[in-house]
């Protein structure tokens, strides 16, 4: 996964709220899964423009593996498969119908949402903070909050004043808003991002 921040435009302001609503942050991500950035574009307050599978062949296709399916096989119709077999064979499967003349538009739909993808959005600083809040909190999935955590990385390296004090709401406000879905680990969250540093390749 990479994460660049592509452009800013923040006009002159003085106060904080003022420059976040009116600033506006572009990311560019590579080699997130769809199922990835289909968490992502739920966030509308944003503009979109993500890799195309229909006109982009998919062959060879990469995917993003969670750290639980590795090794791990079951046995499927006889056959003891791995997570990666199924990835081979759904990719040669890809490959024959494109072959036999469908349109990649309809063979992708055999495609995956472990397939990696590459996606260009821009938010206003004030959604960028909302993202943030709930995207880097310990209950959101891993993949968009590594995500997430690589971008704060990023902004932190270059606007230190107005994303120092970022990250979930255990640290954000000083207090977990997920209730009894907390994970009961806030001090351990707080330290994390309180000493968390801007690097380039956060």
């Amino acid at each position: 996964m990479e994460v660049l921040l592509l452009a800013v435009n923040a006009p002159p302001l003085e106060g904080e709220k003022e420059l976040l609503r009116h600033s506006y942050f572009t990311f560019l991500v590579d080699g997130i899964s769809r199922a990835c950035s289909h968490q992502l574009v739920r966030h509308r307050v944003a503009s979109y423009s993500q890799q195309s599978q229909r006109y982009v062949a998919m062959k060879k296709f990469p995917y993003v593996t969670p750290e639980t399916l590795k090794g791990v096989e079951v046995e499927v119709g006889g056959r003891k498969l791995s997570y990666d077999d199924i990835m081979e064979e759904i990719g040669e499967f890809y490959e024959k119908l494109v072959d036999a003349g469908v349109p990649k538009e309809d063979a992708r739909f055999v495609l995956p949402n472990a397939c990696t993808t590459r996606i260009v959005f821009t938010m206003n600083g004030e959604e960028l903070v909302h993202f943030l809040r709930l995207r880097t909190c310990s209950r959101a999935q891993w993949e968009i909050r590594k995500m997430a955590v690589k971008m704060l990385r990023k902004l932190r390296d270059r606007f230190p004043k107005l994303f120092g004090k970022v990250g979930p709401n255990c640290y954000y406000l000083g207090y977990c808003t997920e209730g009894k879905k907390s994970c009961g680990r806030p001090e351990e969250v707080r330290a994390f991002f309180s000493k968390l540093e801007g690097v380039e390749n956060g």
